[in-house]
């Protein structure tokens, strides 16, 4: 292997770094700079194709390391077989984003500047394409992401969402780039303005303004620790004796809301009768609202549902889930398996909702999301579009065990918070549970595998970000003109430096 295949697998290893479990996020600021010069760097496409999959690979399987766990613990299959599952899927994560490095190249074959100063906009291209492809798309650890802890800067969300604070990351790393290789200190001043203008929007979001509250409302999450494979006795004693002892310690504390994490539950309360009077009546008797999850069925099809009881008992909301997780809710091309069963068997082949739906507690609009649903921006998104005041996600994180998966996924509900100003309501089974502010500050963070009860006083609003008004668009603009950019460099002759 010759030397410069170094450059896009060092990329890859910085890369993995800067997400969670080691979360060196001013990593992310130079993590790139390789890859891009591999790429923009003339040499047969060939080698451009192994040096992209030697960045890709690195970075995907050290960040989605826990996924063969999840398949021997709940799916039931060997370790090499797991392991496999996991280089294939880190294989195919490479070639939806194939292009990037292939446009980096044919930019760059005219004018090696040009790929660099191309490498950030063609990025943000193929984060949006990954949103939705494949598979209804897999955003995960997508690169804004690393620039929670950086809170000043992935304040910018709000006006394009996560892919924008993307695009400023890989931009900086070009910028950054550039300077060094063509010795020219201009584009070092332009990443530090670059970066300085950044902060500044977000120390003013963070520090002077605020969207204004509209209303204050007592919650409280109950995190249960429901184990995702255990017997009938264990789910009777959660159900029946650990939440309800939750919720009444919330009941006291005056929370108006109780909200109870996505979770194994074998009582079905449209059709259990016993699980759906013991709850109702419990409401009733303390006269709060409960948020609680439990499938729900249609005539030939089941859904992962969120169901909201109001202090008169009575069930006014139902959102069943619209994003479901594949191979694990639900099997895609199913019929090319076949009868084949999801990956993860405790899960069978839920059916997706139609729409996102807002429901009321004590006249304060909500939206849901459930579990995967709160990675991909577009959903919250709506949410909010559609007058959602506060934003909840229940979620069951159990099934990835004691590794850095949660985190990460937290991490990821927390820019939602940012995307739409406002306060996310997290209830997670086995961690991490919080209450995430309208600037992305994760508050009254539980533990893991612990039962827990979190109680606040949050602020609702109706204030509309740019990024609720407008979605992607910004980052659209950002890519058309990077194509028009490009486009300007099969004018000049081949091979030129600049």
């Amino acid at each position: 292997m010759k030397r410069p295949l170094l450059l896009p697998a060092a990329s890859g290893v910085l890369l993995w770094a800067a997400f969670p479990p080691l979360g060196l996020f001013p990593v992310a600021w130079l993590a790139l700079g390789p890859y891009f010069w591999f790429c923009a760097t003339p040499r047969p496409w060939g080698r451009v194709v192994l040096g992209h999959f030697l960045f890709c690979l690195p970075f995907w399987v050290g960040v989605v390391y826990w996924i063969p766990g999840v398949l021997e613990t709940y799916g039931a299959l060997p370790r090499p077989v797991s392991l496999l599952a996991l280089g294939l899927m880190a294989l195919l994560l490479g070639l939806v984003q194939l292009p990037v490095a292939l446009l980096i190249q044919g930019v760059g074959r005219r004018s090696p500047l040009r790929g660099i100063l191309c490498a950030s906009g063609f990025w943000l291209l193929f984060e949006l394409v990954r949103n939705f492809v494949p598979f209804g798309g897999f955003p995960w650890a997508s690169l804004g992401y690393t620039q929670v802890p950086f809170s000043w800067v992935v304040q910018i969300a709000d006006l394009g969402g996560v892919y924008l604070v993307s695009f400023l990351v890989a931009l900086v790393n070009c910028l950054i780039l550039a300077a060094v290789r063509f010795r020219d200190p201009r584009f070092g001043l332009a990443a530090a303005a670059v970066l300085l203008s950044a902060s500044g929007y977000g120390a003013y979001r963070i520090h002077a303004w605020s969207p204004p509250a509209e209303g204050v409302l007592p919650v409280a999450i109950a995190q249960a620790d429901i184990a995702l494979m255990a017997d009938q006795q264990h789910y009777a004693t959660k159900y029946f004796r650990t939440l309800p002892r939750l919720f009444d310690e919330a009941a006291a504390l005056g929370a108006r809301w109780v909200i109870f994490p996505e979770a194994q539950n074998p009582f079905q309360y449209e059709h259990d009768f016993y699980f759906r009077q013991f709850w109702e009546d419990r409401v009733r008797r303390a006269e709060v609202y409960l948020l609680f999850n439990s499938t729900s069925f249609g005539e030939s099809d089941y859904y992962n549902s969120a169901h909201l009881l109001a202090p008169d008992g009575e069930r006014t909301y139902r959102y069943d889930k619209t994003h479901l997780v594949p191979f694990g809710e639900y099997l895609p091309l199913r019929s090319l398996f076949g009868k084949t069963d999801a990956l993860v068997a405790e899960v069978s082949h839920f059916a997706p909702g139609e729409r996102i739906e807002v429901g009321e507690v004590d006249g304060v609009p909500f939206a849901t999301l459930i579990c995967y649903e709160a990675i991909f921006p577009e959903i919250a998104r709506e949410g909010a579009a559609k007058g959602a005041q506060v934003l909840v996600n229940i979620t069951n994180d159990g099934w990835f065990g004691n590794t850095a998966a949660p985190e990460q996924h937290l991490l990821m509900t927390a820019v939602r918070a940012i995307e739409t100003r406002k306060v996310v309501l997290r209830g997670a089974n086995s961690g991490f549970s919080a209450i995430i502010t309208p600037t992305g500050a994760i508050l009254y963070k539980t533990g893991l595998f612990e039962e827990a009860l979190v109680t606040a006083e949050v602020d609702a609003n109706s204030y509309l970000t740019p990024f609720v008004r407008f979605g992607f668009w910004p980052c659209h603009a950002v890519i058309m003109v990077t194509l028009a950019f490009a486009a300007t460099a099969w004018r000049r002759p081949k091979g030129r430096k600049t």
